[in-house]
Parts: structure tokens; sequence; C-alpha cells
């Protein structure tokens, strides 16, 4: 079974989770990370919104948010969510880290 077929296995099962308890956020964050593995990041970005609704303190859920805004190239948008995983969770080192890489990408906003 190659990485891709897994990934495919685990959207599945995510899928399944989903139709038992649809407000489930850590299992919309984690389908949200496996659609993102196989670009599709259009599905991941409503997986990853699903999450943050359901539970708006999920820094995790903001930081994957901001990861895959910053891979279609959206960076203000990701910025933001950096920001918002970190009011979240204030030491959150992913979420640091990614906040301080978006500022070196072409198109970013002025940092306050």
């Amino acid at each position: 079974m190659t990485h891709a077929d897994r990934v495919q296995e685990a959207i599945e099962h995510f899928e399944q989770a989903l139709k038992l308890m649809p407000k489930f956020a850590e299992v919309h964050n984690n389908l949200g990370n496996a659609l993102s593995r196989i670009g599709r990041k259009d599905e991941a970005i409503a997986h990853y919104e699903e999450a943050i609704e359901q539970k708006p303190d999920y820094a995790e859920a903001y930081n994957n948010l901001g990861n895959v805004l910053t891979d279609q190239k959206r960076f203000s948008e990701a910025i933001a969510k950096f920001e918002d995983a970190l009011k979240c969770k204030p030491d959150y080192p992913e979420a640091h880290n990614n906040l301080d890489s978006s500022w070196l990408k072409p198109g970013k906003r002025k940092r306050r």
C-alpha cells in the first residue's frame, strides 16, 4: 500500500467518523490535514474552518489553516491565522515559527 493509498484510506475513515459526529472539531482538523497532503487544499480549508467554528480556541486548526493558505500564496490571510493560533495558545512554537517565516514571503502585509 502506497502512502497515497494510506492517506486516501484515512480520508475515508475521517469522513465516516464525521457522518456519526459531524461537529467533532478534531476530526475536521485531521481530515483537513489528510486532504492537504494530497493537494485538495480548498477542501482542507473548509474542514479547518469547520474545526475552528466548532472549537474557536483550536490553535492547531488555525495553524494548519495558515499553512494551507501559505501553500496557496495567500500570505496575508495566513499571517492572520498564525496570529489567531497564537492568541489561543501564546506558547505554540510551530505557530511562532510559521508566523516568522510568513514575513519572509513576497506579498506579505506590513507587520504591525
